[in-house]
């Protein structure tokens, strides 16, 4: 039987615009509606520091918390500290994994074994697509798919006609690329001169440093391209736009997506293939990663073929309410019952051979990426010579024979 009612839920920060604030909000009003308590700690409230482990292991003991559900966990110190504190209390604790799994190895090898190592001495882990799934239950973590949905905002909605307007969703980062936006439109325009468009978020300074002087020697370009910063409100731009562009190079489940299919818009992204909303028939066409010239021209012809843009709008609005009438209440309910059980009864366990052999192949590609990115250090001059400089030589090596594979 199942006995959770009070759940903690651990954040880095709260309150703003985002993927995983907003899935606070959402996971909040579900669990409320299905008759749990929840209840919502960020940093503020934690402390970053050692001392944050017996303020949890407290909180949990006074409020009688049942279940911790972890979502800051990138950082070793809080993420060891939290997990610590709730078995100390006698609490069971699942890590909500936001990333993919294979970016935090790309990006950084020791960092990610660590983190990774820590989260198997979690009780389970959530992920946000089947591939990581799999990757944990690989590592022997309980573990299961629950997507983050976001409720329809457009029931109803019918697109009249597909403007050339493009529109791109996001934090302006280096993991967003959105300078490849700009420059995927440049290209755009030299088929449809009246293409527009619209870039919805904002980030980095030097992000934004770089795309300023690219526009700076393109005038008729910048006239075409609108910032329009944070908009909490997005709909009237999805609906008033023709095409949705992605040019991430990673991503857990992007709400940016799910509000573009919610729009009956046709998406054209760069290839994410362990990602469900860009599986084929869809409404989304996925383009090589960097191809700034294929992501053109898939927008040129959507721009041209007004049948073929639409019926991939309604393919896209399709995808999204199917995924959205995944019962999330039952993958939770599902999940928690699972917790009671001893590992030889777990069903959360088990990995299809189908799932693993996709999670080596995502593993070997971002693995790819990540010893692009050292080549590129090399490249620049940084770690030339010496130890670090032969290191880095010999990955780029392994990294090109794996491209070949």
């Amino acid at each position: 039987m199942n006995t959770i009612r009070r759940i903690a839920m651990i954040y880095r920060e709260i309150g703003t615009l985002g993927g995983i604030p907003r899935d606070a909000e959402l996971l909040d009003k579900l669990f409320r509606d299905w008759g749990y308590e929840p209840m919502t700690f960020a940093e503020r409230d934690l402390g970053a520091d050692d001392t944050r482990g017996p303020r949890l292991e407290k909180i949990l003991r006074e409020r009688k918390v049942d279940l911790v559900i972890e979502h800051d966990a990138y950082d070793v110190t809080k993420l060891s500290n939290d997990i610590a504190a709730a078995h100390a209390a006698g609490v069971r604790i699942v890590v909500f994994w936001h990333s993919v799994f294979s970016w935090m190895f790309a990006m950084g090898f020791p960092r990610a074994a660590k983190i990774f190592d820590i989260i198997r001495t979690a009780d389970a882990v959530i992920s946000l697509s089947p591939t990581d799934e799999a990757f944990f239950r690989l590592c022997g973590c309980r573990s299961l798919f629950i997507p983050s949905i976001d409720d329809d905002r457009m029931k109803g909605f019918v697109r009249q006609g597909n403007p050339h307007r493009v529109v791109w969703l996001g934090r302006l980062s280096g993991l967003k690329q959105p300078l490849d936006a700009v420059k995927i439109m440049e290209r755009v325009r030299e088929t449809v001169p009246d293409a527009e468009l619209e870039i919805l978020g904002d980030g980095d300074a030097p992000v934004k440093a770089e795309i300023k002087r690219y526009l700076s020697s393109r005038s008729a370009l910048k006239a075409a391209i609108h910032f329009r910063g944070c908009v909490k409100d997005v709909d009237p731009f999805l609906k008033t736009s023709g095409v949705g562009l992605v040019t991430s190079r990673f991503e857990g489940f992007p709400h940016s997506i799910i509000e573009m299919k919610m729009a009956a818009l046709p998406v054209v992204s760069y290839a994410m293939p362990y990602l469900v909303m860009l599986k084929c028939g869809t409404g989304a066409v996925q383009v090589p990663q960097g191809d700034v010239d294929a992501a053109a021209s898939e927008i040129v012809r959507l721009f041209a073929d007004e049948e073929e843009c639409t019926r991939q709008g309604n393919l896209a609005r399709s995808s999204y309410e199917k995924i959205s009438a995944f019962d999330q209440r039952g993958a939770y309910e599902r999940l928690f019952a699972d917790l009671g059980k001893p590992d030889g009864e777990s069903a959360l366990l088990s990995i299809d051979p189908s799932a693993a052999r996709n999670v080596m192949a995502v593993f070997a590609e971002h693995s790819v990426a990540g010893f692009l990115a050292i080549r590129e250090r090399l490249s620049a001059g940084e770690a030339r010579k010496g130890l670090i400089g032969a290191i880095g030589r010999f990955m780029v090596k392994v990294g090109r024979r794996l491209c070949r594979l």
